[in-house]
């Protein structure tokens, strides 16, 4: 029996890891157009200045972003 492989709503930016619609075509947190459909893991930043993970990543604006994006 084939095995359904489900599609994430989401693409990733692979410069800022933002995650943005599948639909979109550029990224709006850093304006890249190199998105990408292959990532894993999220993180939900709500307060990046409080956010002692969101510093130690690198994330600076609120939003969903990946964890790891090829």
């Amino acid at each position: 029996m084939a095995r359904r492989v489900r599609r994430a709503p989401f693409k990733a930016c692979r410069k800022c890891k933002f995650l943005v619609p599948r639909e979109a075509t550029r990224c709006p947190a850093c304006g890249s157009t190199d998105l990408s459909e292959d990532w894993e893991g999220a993180i939900v930043v709500v307060d990046p200045e409080k956010s002692e993970v969101a510093k130690r990543l690198g994330f600076t604006q609120p939003g969903r972003y990946a964890l790891r994006v090829r």
